[in-house]
């Protein structure tokens, strides 16, 4: 079995961390990842989820722009600490280098806010493609970059 790819993100917003943890729930993927970075395209649109995001088992299909697709499965939602999902099925260029990605994000309180910590473990589909997760993982430290502040003007309305 080839070795994971850990990459790593955080910031500090100055909200409770049940705050933060259903701000994740409720925020749009299209509305947080609305531009390209490096080799991820923006996310279009979500499809097939019932309801509002937040069951355990509760899946969608997330679309990004340049058509490709992954399946979102909802892995844990332990308030206000945690919240894991995993992404498979992937299509387009994704498909070839990796198999599965475990998503979490944690909220810790910091100071009068909350540290939120979004992190991605992603299983490469061979030791080949392995070699090639540090480019996408330059373009997920920029796609987290954009995501944060996007994130925080959310939660400031």
């Amino acid at each position: 079995m080839t070795a994971p790819y850990l990459l790593s993100s955080s910031t500090v917003l100055p909200v409770l961390p049940e705050t933060a943890f259903q701000g994740i729930l409720d925020a749009p993927l299209e509305e947080l990842f609305t531009t390209r970075s490096g080799l991820i395209p923006p996310v279009r649109s979500c499809e097939g989820q019932g309801g509002a995001w937040g069951t355990v088992g509760q899946t969608r299909t997330v679309v990004l722009a340049d058509g490709s697709r992954n399946l979102e499965t909802l892995v844990a939602a332990d308030r206000p600490g945690d919240y894991r999902y995993s992404l498979t099925a992937f299509t387009g260029p994704m498909k070839l280098l990796v198999r599965r990605v475990e998503g979490r994000f944690s909220f810790v309180p910091e100071g009068d806010g909350t540290r939120v910590t979004w992190s991605w473990t992603l299983h490469p589909t061979n030791p080949l493609a392995r070699l090639a997760l540090p480019l996408v993982g330059a373009s997920w430290r920029t796609m987290a970059g954009t995501m944060w502040p996007r994130f925080g003007a959310r939660l400031a309305t």
